[in-house]
């Protein structure tokens, strides 16, 4: 039975509320050159920093302003702000353009610092850096607050100064830097009094993070195992999917009202009462269907099972999740497993793994569930985002994996970039990072130290389940499209459903907007009276042609690595196509989505 390389232990106990001692917050605004292919070349034209000390202990609250018009500039600013023994944080909202605006990976291997972490995955971006006497982290408070800056300031009465970035001078642009600045200061100091005066938790780099250590601080009622079995964790990715997106219909339809419903916190709404492992048990080669029967009266499972069914309900990976009915092998959850038993779908039970289970979540659900609530009635806009951030973020962390780089050695004269490799005597591809003078090799993936993917499995295969009830109780015919959290039926549906809905109530369903036209293009494609959305196209893109768009792409720092353009910051303009081909069923003459059929032999 192998092993994967981690220790088993049992997860410590988070014991206070810290917070940084040290924040830079920065802002950049950049002039605009139109390269020859139509490109456009970001450079920078002034910036304003901040540098902030919360108070603590006996230190009273320190505030420095800082405006700049070169990159050299601010970052003799860092370095009169760093101190030994004493991490300083440098936050900016956006990290990807303003760090590159700055030159940051030149300036950084310039003032001698050396790689300890980097991350950039969608909105979250953290690179940690180090030299003797000095320690530097850069986050973007998107890894916090994944809305524009904008949005936050409205929150908390600070409003953005507008401007024609054309046409301003620099006076006027400066107070529109600087009041950005001013409402990320104010953003990141609210958090922090969030934390603190409620004694949450300590401020981590993301809000997963920070959920995790609320948890751990004041809601770690049953111990958790953590468990190396390489079988058993397979498994548990196995059975690892995400929330239900589908299309039931495709095509127009006019005769409204329809009615887009969301569940009040889908997944904190199946954390609180159900029970989820905690420890690793046992793992089995097979079973009669009667002794999983047994062992799920009292033990959490993930099994591989074969199933009959004329119900599109149990997910299987392929390209994508899709929901086929028929006669197939999937990888399932207790409430999955559950659902199979009492409806006389499985017939037969392969390799399992069984857990002590335990309701691990009440008291945090509840507990940050009211206080969100509360806040809400208080009109404090900003806290209950906190909260409702908080509660969704805790799911995902116990399935979190992070790659393992591997340091070759030193490159002092290599470029900052991300190079795709060739290996001829392993007939594979692999990826090298050169970053602040050193060479990186990505060799594997690990889980990461506390990860448990068997906890957030469980909570989406609740969150699946849940969802598909609301569904069965709608009735076919009555709902038309779903993603994740939410369900678009029609007047039956929402009658049907009515006994489900409460504005406030956790797990109960509120109606988020009412349409009397909708048009159903695919995935997250779709157009109501109020709104169209489309994933991947941009509010100020150009549909050129039907399906065809024309929009701006503004790089990733790993983007950025990866074509080798690292210096500066180029905003180019691309032509999306959408083929709009579904692939998660089949689609009929009337525009009503058939499940896929699986008929395995017998």
């Amino acid at each position: 039975m192998g092993s994967i390389d981690r220790k088993p232990h049992c997860i410590n106990r988070e014991k206070t509320v810290t917070i940084p001692r040290q924040i830079i917050l920065v802002d950049t605004e950049s002039y605009c050159v139109t390269l020859p292919n139509g490109d456009s070349k970001q450079n920078l034209r002034l910036g304003w920093g901040v540098y902030h000390q919360p108070r603590y202990s006996r230190h009273l609250e320190r505030t420095d302003w800082f405006s700049f018009d070169n990159a050299s500039s601010f970052w003799a600013f860092v370095d009169s702000h760093t101190a030994h023994k004493t991490k300083l944080w440098v936050i900016a909202h956006n990290l990807n353009y303003d760090f590159t605006i700055l030159q940051g990976w030149k300036y950084l291997k310039a003032m001698g610092y050396k790689l300890k972490f980097f991350h950039n995955n969608g909105v979250t971006c953290i690179i940690s850096v180090r030299k003797p006497g000095s320690s530097i982290v850069f986050l973007d408070s998107m890894n916090w607050f994944p809305e524009s800056l904008e949005k936050c300031g409205k929150r908390l009465g600070i409003p953005k100064i507008a401007v024609d970035f054309e046409n301003c001078t620099d006076e006027l642009l400066s107070l529109h830097c600087k009041r950005d600045v001013e409402i990320l200061l104010a953003v990141i100091k609210d958090f922090i009094t969030f934390l603190t005066s409620n004694h949450i938790s300590r401020l981590c780099y993301t809000r997963a993070s920070v959920a995790m250590a609320a948890y751990l601080l004041n809601y770690y009622d049953h111990t958790i195992f953590i468990h190396n079995n390489k079988e058993a964790i397979d498994l548990e990715r196995e059975s690892y999917r995400g929330g239900r997106t589908e299309c039931f219909y495709l095509g127009e339809l006019s005769n409204g009202p329809y009615y887009i419903l969301d569940v009040n916190s889908l997944y904190p709404a199946v954390m609180v009462d159900n029970s989820y492992p905690v420890k690793y048990k046992k793992i089995h080669s097979s079973m009669r269907v009667p002794e999983l029967e047994r062992l799920l009266r009292k033990h959490s499972c993930i099994a591989q099972v074969l199933v009959n069914t004329p119900e599109p309900v149990y997910a299987v990976k392929q390209d994508r999740t899709v929901f086929p009915v028929g006669r197939f092998w999937v990888t399932l959850c207790t409430p999955e497993l559950k659902y199979a038993l009492e409806h006389k779908h499985l017939i037969t039970v392969g390799r399992t793994v069984v857990y002590k289970q335990a309701p691990i979540f009440t008291r945090f659900v509840n507990r940050i569930y009211a206080l969100r609530q509360q806040y809400k009635a208080d009109g404090n806009e900003s806290y209950q985002t906190l909260c409702k951030y908080i509660l969704n973020s805790l799911y995902g962390k116990w399935g979190q994996k992070a790659d393992i780089w591997e340091k070759l050695g030193p490159a002092p004269d290599e470029p900052d970039r991300v190079e795709v490799v060739y290996y001829p005597d392993k007939n594979k591809r692999g990826l090298l990072r050169y970053l602040l003078g050193e060479c990186w090799e990505l060799v594997g993936y690990e889980e990461g130290y506390n990860s448990f993917p068997a906890i957030s499995s469980h909570v989406t295969a609740y969150g699946r389940m849940f969802l598909y009830n609301l569904m069965q109780v709608a009735g076919w015919g009555n709902y038309f499209y779903c993603d994740t959290d939410s369900l678009i039926v029609n007047e039956t549906g929402l009658c049907k459903l009515k006994s489900y809905c409460d504005d406030i109530k956790l797990g109960s369903l509120k109606v988020q907007e009412t349409t009397f036209g909708l048009y159903i293009k695919g995935l997250k494609d779709y157009v109501t009276d109020e709104k169209t959305v489309i994933k991947g196209i941009r509010r100020n893109a150009v549909e050129k042609s039907v399906g065809v768009y024309e929009q701006e792409l503004w790089p990733s720092l790993k983007g950025m690595l990866r074509s080798g353009q690292s210096d500066g910051y180029t905003v180019k303009t691309i032509t999306k196509t959408l083929h709009r081909e579904y692939t998660k069923g089949n689609v009929s003459s009337d525009g009503w989505i058939v499940p896929f059929d699986y008929h395995l032999p017998l």
